[in-house]
């Protein structure tokens, strides 16, 4: 018959396995960095998720609900693709699930405000970003054979994007101003792609 644990023994195995588990952990670097992707899809998925629930809240007039819900799910967009360099393994897929996740999210919202009649100007703008931006990834995809998105100084443009799609959400009267600006940036950065891509067609011409 095993003689029950005294106090130290009961100390010492408390210390003694959670220890053991750290070790374990520490030498299994594989399955952390699987944990850290599949975060990131979690994560991307939550943003798809939260959509249709933004959007019924704008048509619901609960603007402020809208505004802090898509708060939320825009951090995911920062969170995702900091737990997909975590993993050290950017997949195609995991790719064009974020890029998915993104278009649902910005689209459903500016679709719904423009047809509020909230914010017809922002929807042109970001309809003819769009116009631009589907042939410029098919050529960076068609060059490199798989899906790709090039991330070149883009977290400017992010950092814009959603806080003016989140003005236009609650009706702010000097939402134009941050238009204003990511229509500069998105300027921006639309060169920098295009060179890019120029420069990788000329290449290998």
């Amino acid at each position: 018959m095993r003689k029950p644990l005294s106090a130290l023994g009961i100390f010492a195995v408390t210390i003694r396995y959670p220890v053991q588990a750290l070790h374990f952990h520490g030498n299994s670097y594989r399955r952390q960095l699987v944990i850290a992707m599949r975060l990131a899809d979690v994560l991307t998925a939550s943003r798809i998720i939260a959509t249709p629930i933004i959007l019924w809240l704008i048509v619901s007039d609960e603007t402020l609900a809208a505004y802090y819900l898509f708060g939320a799910a825009a951090i995911t967009d920062y969170l995702d693709g900091y737990f997909a360099r975590r993993s050290k393994k950017i997949a195609a897929y995991g790719e064009a699930f974020d890029g998915l996740g993104d278009f649902v999210l910005v689209y459903g919202t500016i679709i719904t405000l423009v047809v509020r009649g909230e914010a017809l100007w922002f929807g042109v703008v970001a309809f003819v970003f769009l116009a631009w931006a589907i042939p410029v990834v098919t050529l960076i995809s068609r060059k490199r054979g798989k899906f790709t998105i090039v991330h070149l100084d883009t977290n400017i443009l992010a950092a814009i994007f959603y806080p003016t799609i989140m003005t236009y959400i609650i009706g702010w009267q000097y939402a134009w101003v941050l238009l204003l600006a990511f229509i500069i940036v998105g300027l921006g950065t639309g060169i920098n792609y295009s060179v890019y891509v120029w420069s990788a067609y000329r290449r290998r011409a």
